[in-house]
């Protein structure tokens, strides 16, 4: 069984963030149209390909879980009126094409995406493809409800050109299931699986989630079993987030159902034992993949990435947000649009962008995020590619870290070499106390008090 020492656990079991991006997201601020607009210009000159992410907020019932920011409303109607304000705001970003910018990832969240009608998505495909040619390797995901979706949509996707899936699972115990008011048995799930794999998609992942209520090792362990023998090429085993003061659904789960914190680690540890014993690569934090995966071929080259859809085979873009709540990344900028939905159509209707938090990245925010990124992406950070980056050595800009990670190596997390950094063993679990060290925030006293997640 994998196994962490007793005394790493209490060592490295603190707060800290998930690293999604860099400066995290609490510390962004108010921007007003003025800034956008000039972040956009920013954005504009930019020459490198475009990853696009599209937020569906809708779905027709609640998830007791669930953390995203979703309206429940069984109305059709909704979406159509949605999708108008989503051709819009695309409208609004038709000058980053200045040229030759091609989309290299296209991504529906939600919320359950599927909940568009099949006229609704080939709405918002028409309006990006008069407006972007996409690359010809392009990646096109969704993440689907399994137990709403029906085939005629999977294969209405199929001809769109949508290209990998992803299906919520969280768990097939029926005990867990009731508790979370998502029922939906492996049956339903596997027919789906199915119809997809039937009709040609090759990059299926499923999200898991651990920590739920009456979870146990034993019985999530039935679930990870079932999802192996199902044989999915990516897999996501989030952390349940029970935040009831922030998500008063949440108050729907008795505190007292859910598993203590050792029965969680022992649940996560397990699942990457049975994960990695069955084919999968620990990619990082709560992501695994077939050897064959792009996910795992991306980690081989060092060219994978994190952003806020986790991590990501295609590096090197421009990430643009559409919707209510989505979230744009550039080099100089991230950029978060209107959380309520009400808000986000005001704001679109008087100017066609719907911005209202972001933050500039300053110089040490940049190699601080480029740091912090090849950490949790590729366990391994190279001196000379930082030299090259940024004009100045490693070891002179991060005196004071490399003295920190000491104490990291001597608990064999890392090992710190003459030309590089390479995060082993037990650090790859802890990999956020790793990257934790290169952030300048966590050690400033004028930001506010943040509430993370525990690392461990």
């Amino acid at each position: 069984m994998f196994h962490i020492p007793e005394h790493l656990i209490s060592k490295y079991g603190v707060i800290g963030p998930r690293y999604t991006s860099y400066p995290t997201a609490p510390l962004w601020q108010d921007i007003d149209l003025n800034t956008q607009k000039q972040w956009h210009q920013l954005a504009c000159e930019s020459q490198r390909p475009l990853s696009i992410y599209i937020h569906i907020p809708f779905c027709r019932e609640r998830c007791y879980y669930c953390g995203c920011n979703v309206y429940v409303t069984k109305q059709q109607s909704q979406s159509a009126q949605y999708v108008s304000f989503l051709l819009k705001e695309l409208e609004s970003i038709q000058d980053l094409q200045n040229g030759n910018r091609k989309i290299r990832q296209l991504h529906f969240g939600g919320g359950t995406p599927n909940f568009l009608l099949n006229e609704e998505f080939e709405l918002i495909f028409d309006k990006i493809k008069a407006i972007f040619p996409f690359e010809d390797n392009a990646e096109i995901a969704i993440e689907v409800n399994p137990g709403t979706i029906t085939t005629d949509q999977l294969d209405y996707m199929g001809k769109l050109g949508i290209n990998r899936l992803s299906l919520g699972v969280q768990d097939f115990n029926p005990k867990v299931q009731k508790a979370i008011n998502r029922i939906q048995t492996p049956e339903i799930t596997q027919k789906v699986l199915d119809h997809a794999r039937q009709i040609g998609f090759k990059g299926i992942n499923f999200d898991l989630i651990y920590g739920l209520p009456f979870q146990t090792a034993e019985s999530f362990e039935k679930t990870i079993n079932r999802v192996i023998q199902m044989n999915p090429d990516r897999l996501a085993i989030y952390n349940f987030g029970y935040l009831p003061e922030r998500m008063p659904h949440q108050r729907n789960i008795d505190p007292d159902t859910l598993p203590n914190e050792k029965t969680k680690l022992s649940i996560f540890l397990n699942t990457i034992q049975s994960l990695t014993e069955n084919g999968y690569n620990y990619i990082g934090m709560d992501h695994f993949a077939k050897p064959d995966d792009e996910l795992s071929i991306a980690q081989k080259n060092r060219t994978l990435y994190r952003n806020f859809m986790g991590y990501t085979a295609k590096s090197g873009v421009d990430l643009v947000g559409i919707g209510v709540t989505s979230i744009s990344e550039h080099d100089q900028f991230f950029l978060q649009n209107e959380k309520k939905l009400k808000a986000y159509k005001n704001l679109i209707d008087l100017s066609g962008f719907a911005g209202n938090r972001g933050i500039k990245l300053s110089r040490d925010d940049q190699i601080r995020k480029w740091t912090i990124l090849r950490i949790i992406c590729h366990f391994f950070v190279s001196f000379d590619e930082f030299e090259k980056a940024f004009n100045v050595p490693f070891k002179e800009y991060f005196v004071k870290e490399l003295k920190d990670l000491e104490d990291l190596k001597t608990d064999g997390l890392l090992n710190i070499f003459d030309t590089h950094i390479e995060v082993i063993d037990h650090g790859k679990i802890l990999v956020r106390n790793i990257c934790m060290v290169f952030d300048a925030y966590l050690k400033k006293e004028n930001v506010p008090k943040i509430r993370y997640s525990k690392t461990i």
